[in-house]
C-alpha cells in the first residue's frame, strides 16, 4: 500500500510538470545517452527533466516502466535501458 502511494506521488508529481518538462532543456541533450532517453521516453509520453526525481526514485520509476512497456509489447534493449538509467542517474536531483 505505501508503495503505491509512492508510485501514484512520483506520477502526480511527473504530471504536473509537463508542461513545464516539455518547454525545459534537457542536460546534455546532444549526448548520446540523452537522446536515446529522449527518444524511448518520449515515445509515450512528455518527456520528465531528469532533476525531477532523486535516483532512487528513479531507479523505481525504470522497473514501472518496464513492466508498462512489457504489458504494451513496447521493446527496449539492454543496452537502451543501460543509457537510459546512466542518463538519469548522471543527471537526477
Amino acid at each position: 500500500m505505501k508503495m503505491n502511494r509512492m508510485v501514484i506521488a512520483m506520477m502526480l508529481s511527473m504530471w504536473v510538470g509537463v508542461q513545464s518538462a516539455a518547454a525545459m532543456e534537457i542536460p546534455d541533450q546532444d549526448s548520446a545517452t540523452a537522446k536515446v532517453y529522449e527518444a524511448k521516453c518520449s515515445a509515450c509520453h512528455a518527456l520528465p527533466h531528469p532533476k525531477r526525481l532523486s535516483w532512487s526514485a528513479w531507479r523505481h520509476m525504470l522497473h514501472v516502466m518496464k513492466r508498462r512497456m512489457q504489458e504494451r509489447g513496447v521493446q527496449m534493449s539492454r543496452e537502451q535501458w543501460r543509457q537510459v538509467a546512466a542518463y538519469l542517474k548522471q543527471h537526477a536531483r
